[in-house]
């Protein structure tokens, strides 16, 4: 049942009158229609309070770990979001919100809780070996590399290795403690996948987050757009991590991602498809100012009207590269797909039936 709830509730002003919860969510004094607070599990779809599951839909069709405040692993079954996901800043466990993988993964290793010495099959591409524990892990047969030497219990101690194995049995030889160990395909490290048995494999399956439509504010003149969070990748694999992607047909869409190759390695861009005659502007910051690796965080922002596209990220305004067209992308009928291609964190995503202009979404990303 949909939860009903004023979009005129709120706190009261020093002066006595009610203020808009989606005061603090704006920007220029402008507030957005659709708020996605992860992070402080609040929700606004058109401007009125909304849940969770009334706001967008969520999809995984297997059980998954996160982190909670304690650093402890929790598991949440199948269909559950992992809200609440939290992260080692260096003293302190920190609410980092939704934990959101696109991406399948495949835990290879069997006796995970605490590894013992095993042999598996394996295919020349990238392998992700990572655990807690303060044993060691050493590589033999289709790889030598490391070994993997732990730094400590808990989740805040995990450490991981990369390395291209050859087509054959590799051997993971075990001293001391090694603990909730996981080895995947993959150029990083995605969230443990326990399998507790004597052999076999597990595995976890995609998330997908899609806003519906309806939710999705509107215009004819102008859309913003702002997300935050943490996104793991790795510049080596040549990454292009999907953000957002807000999708009528092939022809017709506005995207937003962060690229970890070619000339703009490690940049926040957009890039927009209009019709049968590709309408396309892509944008980036030039100097690379989101960090490849293991959840580094970012922030982003673009505003896309009749004549411009233009993003900025962590408050900083994107370089245009191409020529905008005249004409607004009609996605008015369209669902977004949140984390479309993503490996991280969603701390909030937010979006504006207005042009919050350069000035806005430098500040939006900020």
């Amino acid at each position: 049942m949909r939860e009903i709830v004023s979009p005129l509730s709120g706190i009261r002003s020093p002066f006595g009158q009610l203020t808009s919860p989606l005061a603090i969510y704006a920007v220029l004094g402008i507030k957005p229609q659709l708020v996605l607070d992860f992070d402080n599990e609040k929700y606004f779809a058109n401007s009125a309070r909304s849940t969770f599951s009334d706001a967008l839909t969520f999809a995984r069709a297997s059980g998954a770990t996160y982190t909670d405040s304690t650093g402890t692993l929790q598991t949440v079954s199948a269909g559950v979001p992992r809200r609440g996901h939290h992260v080692w800043d260096g003293s302190a466990w920190v609410n980092e919100g939704l934990l959101h993988e696109s991406e399948a993964r495949t835990q290879l290793l069997h006796t995970t809780d605490a590894m013992v010495t095993q042999s598996h099959t394996v295919t020349a591409v990238p392998h992700t070996l990572h655990f807690t524990g303060t044993g060691t892990v050493t590589l033999s047969g289709a790889s030598t590399a490391g070994p993997l030497v732990g730094t400590g219990t808990g989740e805040q101690n995990r450490v991981s290795l990369t390395f291209t194995p050859s087509a054959a049995s590799l051997t993971l030889t075990v001293s001391g403690t090694v603990t909730d160990a996981q080895l995947e395909v993959g150029s990083t490290p995605s969230s443990y996948i326990p399998n507790l048995a004597g052999s076999g494999t597990v595995t976890r399956a995609a998330e997908t987050l899609t806003i519906p439509s309806a939710n999705l504010p509107w215009s004819s003149s102008a859309v913003s757009i702002q997300m935050d969070g943490r996104v793991t990748a790795s510049d080596a694999a040549g990454d292009i991590v999907t953000t957002a992607r807000w999708f009528s047909t092939s022809l017709r869409r506005l995207e937003t991602y962060i690229r970890y190759n070619g000339a703009y390695t490690g940049n926040a861009a957009s890039t927009v498809y209009n019709g049968a005659s590709p309408y396309v502007s892509e944008l980036s910051v030039g100097n690379g100012n989101i960090s490849d690796g293991i959840l580094a965080p970012f922030n982003i922002a673009l505003r896309h009207t009749t004549l411009t596209l233009r993003g900025a990220s962590g408050g900083t305004l994107f370089n245009t590269v191409g020529t905008p067209n005249a004409g607004l992308v009609d996605l008015s009928e369209a669902d977004l797909n949140l984390g479309y291609d993503f490996m991280g964190t969603i701390k909030t995503f937010r979006v504006w039936a207005a042009d919050l202009g350069d000035t806005g979404i430098e500040e939006a990303s900020a």
